[in-house]
């Protein structure tokens, strides 16, 4: 069998049992380019590595190519199509790209103020439709693909319900929300009725004056406009400026921060966070828990709760604590 038949295969494999599978398709199809439509015996282990290397500095994209082509491998090797897999089992180490930005309240509270440069006579609930659009990024901790694909239907007003469906992992999730953004969500939906209905309750529930939805590209356009009227940024020199998707990382770090001050058991709590974030493991949360000097004050205070330090400084022994 050749490389490329071996690689159509699989991925008709993958995607018969439901698997989209785009983004590891793509390592695979640029992998038989790069290689050749040759046999699968002839691949070579250091082609692999050079394939996945690439040039530059590593970066995720390396490990993600890493992945791909060690789940295609070990398709091949338990089917006996190789012997052995002609990649290393471990990919190398890459520092994390960038550092989420942990807004204080007065900077989203400025971020939402500068939803009014959005205002447009040509562009109706246009300001209205993205201020909601950030609170709930915000203060549901949604993905921006999760709110963007919310239909009429998904926004249980009355019992205050988000339904997110098929989203990363194909997960789907029910999302409940506080007072005030459930409010927020009724208010808005009111004004939405206004505008066009295309498939009834199946429209989206953030529409573009025509009904339709908005893209992700004309979301993250506008929030590079809103951080800039907010003056919500970092510094010139900075690799990184903030992101949508800190929104999200901000819900989960000020969680953490509410029930720290609520004096609430946080550890046992936190498979509540994993399972309102949509993760399927606590690992997949804790890349979303910043320590914040706000949070670590928290974190400091109720260990001093706790821990009856002496005047030498003596700790007390764990079952005092």
């Amino acid at each position: 069998m050749t490389l490329f038949e071996a690689t159509d295969t699989f991925l008709e494999l993958k995607r018969s049992l439901g698997a989209r599978y785009a983004a590891e398709g793509r390592v695979l199809r640029a992998f038989g380019r790069a290689m050749g439509d040759i046999g699968l015996d002839e691949i070579q282990p250091e082609a692999v590595r050079a394939f996945c290397r690439g040039s530059g500095p590593p970066t995720l994209w390396l490990v993600r190519k890493h992945y791909a082509l060690q789940v295609f491998f070990k398709h091949l090797a338990l089917r006996g199509l190789i012997a052995t897999s002609p990649l290393p089992e471990s990919p190398p180490r890459v520092p994390r790209p960038f550092r989420p930005r942990i807004f204080s309240r007065q900077e989203l509270a400025r971020l939402l103020e500068a939803t009014s440069i959005l205002d447009s006579p040509a562009r109706p609930l246009r300001k209205e439709t993205y201020r909601t659009l950030l609170l709930v990024l915000y203060g549901a901790g949604l993905r921006p693909g999760e709110g963007l694909r919310l239909r009429v239907c998904d926004v249980d007003v009355d019992s205050r319900l988000l339904f997110v469906w098929d989203s990363k992992c194909f997960k789907s999730r029910i999302v409940p929300v506080g007072t005030a953004l459930g409010e927020a969500l009724a208010t808005y939906l009111r004004a939405r009725r206004t505008l066009p209905m295309p498939s009834g309750q199946r429209s989206y529930f953030f529409a573009s004056p025509r009904g339709g939805g908005i893209s992700l590209a004309s979301l993250e356009a506008a929030w590079v406009r809103l951080r800039e009227q907010a003056n919500v940024c970092n510094p010139p020199s900075a690799r990184w400026q903030p992101r949508l998707q800190d929104l999200r990382h901000n819900f989960a770090t000020h969680r953490l921060v509410a029930w720290y001050r609520e004096g609430a058991d946080v550890q046992a709590r936190l498979p509540w966070l994993a399972t309102y974030l949509g993760h399927v493991t606590l690992a997949g949360t804790q890349a979303y828990l910043s320590m914040t000097p706000e949070l670590l004050a928290e974190a400091s205070q109720r260990f001093e709760r706790y821990a009856d330090i002496g005047d030498e400084g003596a700790m007390p022994c764990p079952s005092n604590i």
